[in-house]
């Protein structure tokens, strides 16, 4: 069996269709505390353990929908490295290089200018590190949805620990900085860009294996 952790609701929705018995879909919730405790309640036994989902560009020349495979993952806060595990590294398809897990969500060009990396995310370094405890294959295998130059809203304030949107918070918040709208509307169509590629990628990794 293979496990692969999800953070928000739209990833594991992208890949719903490839589960089943030899792939198993697991909903952490946002941020690293979150994505821990999803990872230690995983089942023994594991083939691998993956990370997926959607991630920012730290590399400008990286476009929405491309596939990061992390050749390495960096726990911003504790500075620890973990390694992909090689042979899930060689099946997987995307560019290779760095993936940064940040302590908080990178939403802006100077958020993102301040890590050094190819991409960003917030949960696989969590998950990393307790595959490494476990001695389980890892690899985190991210899509693009926020290039460079894209800003986001506040999600912290518009989405509750899961993920999900939260309709009466989100009026208020865009009411009161309509400024971010446009940021929101530029989420939907980059989710579902980046969701296809979430999902051939984990297709043709899995099919590898």
């Amino acid at each position: 069996m293979i496990a692969v952790v999800c953070a928000v609701p739209a990833e594991r929705r992208a890949l719903a269709g490839l589960a089943g018995p030899d792939l198993s879909l697991h909903l952490s919730g946002m941020g690293a505390a979150a994505a821990g405790r999803a990872a230690a309640a995983l089942p023994g036994g594991l083939r691998a353990i993956l990370s997926a989902g959607f991630c920012g560009a730290l590399d400008p020349t990286l476009r929405v929908g491309d596939l990061v495979a992390g050749e390495e993952v960096l726990d911003e806060a504790s500075g620890e490295r973990f390694p992909a595990d090689g042979r899930l590294l060689a099946a997987a398809p995307g560019r290779r290089g760095t993936i940064v897990s940040a302590r908080r969500l990178a939403r802006t060009p100077r958020d993102r200018a301040r890590l050094d990396g190819l991409a960003v995310d917030m949960e696989s370094a969590a998950i990393a590190r307790e595959a490494a405890g476990r001695g389980t294959p890892f690899l985190a295998l991210r899509a693009v949805t926020d290039e460079t130059r894209h800003r986001l809203p506040d999600m912290d304030r518009v989405v509750d620990a899961a993920g999900r949107l939260t309709p009466g918070a989100g009026l208020v918040h865009f009411a009161l900085h309509p400024r971010e709208i446009p940021a929101l509307v530029r989420l939907g169509p980059a989710a579902r860009t980046a969701g296809g590629s979430l999902r051939a990628g984990v297709e043709r990794l899995v099919e590898a294996l």
